[in-house]
């Protein structure tokens, strides 16, 4: 694998915290849409249970009207069962009445299953609706997070670094990474810090210079060298070792 793809490859630095903030952020997201969800479950479940009363009382009114029609057919007959042209009329607008319940009746199961279907398709909407939100908020709170922890995670290594005396500081953070602010603070500090270094280095190389004019003893001498070659090395900048090819 090369240098510049393993930059690339998705790392978490710190994974407690990220995954700490992230499951924060999800979990909040998923309460929210939960309460949502029970909110409109509970609408649709009225209004599903309206639509089955409905058709409830449309079934009652068809039997009412069919119960209705049978009666007056009866009475007809008994009252002038020798008079077909009556017969054939109340048989007519009987059969009209029962076919205006039946109508109904069939319209208002209609609108019945069609709020039990959009009522399913809200749930599986809202399911997977549900479903990609998590795993775009999961990525989005990695992603974020990575943005903070890669400064704090550079910085860590950087001080640990500059705790052992190499100020040479020649890395930056990535475009779009959060805490410039404090890294550009830190440059800040680097910089002061190699300005004193070299303030000192001024200073011991005028006093190596008098030592030599002075004769002082050459262990001193060589002591104070060691000790400016560990300074110098101190503020050097970080130069690239260059690997010979393989054949």
């Amino acid at each position: 694998m090369t240098p510049s793809r393993r930059r690339k490859t998705l790392r978490l630095l710190d994974a407690r915290f990220q995954l700490k903030w992230t499951a924060y952020l999800v979990v909040t997201v998923l309460l929210v849409m939960v309460g949502l969800g029970i909110v409109i479950g509970r609408s649709a479940g009225r209004t599903a249970d309206t639509a089955s009363l409905a058709v409830k009382e449309a079934e009652r009114a068809y039997a009412e009207s069919r119960a209705n029609s049978k009666l007056a057919r009866q009475s007809v007959m008994l009252a002038a069962p020798d008079n077909p042209t009556l017969m054939a009329s109340m048989d007519e607008s009987l059969a009209e009445v029962d076919a205006k319940a039946e109508r109904e009746l069939a319209e208002v199961k209609g609108r019945q299953e069609a709020i039990s279907r959009e009522r399913r398709t809200t749930q599986l909407l809202l399911v997977g609706a549900g479903l990609l939100l998590v795993l775009v908020l999961a990525l989005m709170g990695i992603f974020i997070t990575q943005r903070i922890v890669g400064p704090v995670h550079k910085m860590k290594r950087l001080l640990r670094k500059v705790s052992t005396g190499r100020l040479a500081i020649d890395e930056r953070l990535r475009r779009g990474d959060e805490l410039e602010d404090l890294f550009d603070t830190f440059l800040q500090m680097t910089y002061s810090l190699r300005a004193l270094q070299s303030a000192r280095l001024a200073t011991l190389d005028e006093t190596m210079k008098r030592a030599a004019e002075l004769n002082v003893d050459r262990e001193i001498v060589d002591g104070l060298r060691a000790l400016r070659a560990q300074m110098v090395l101190g503020i050097a900048p970080r130069t690239k070792s260059i690997h010979p090819k393989a054949n």
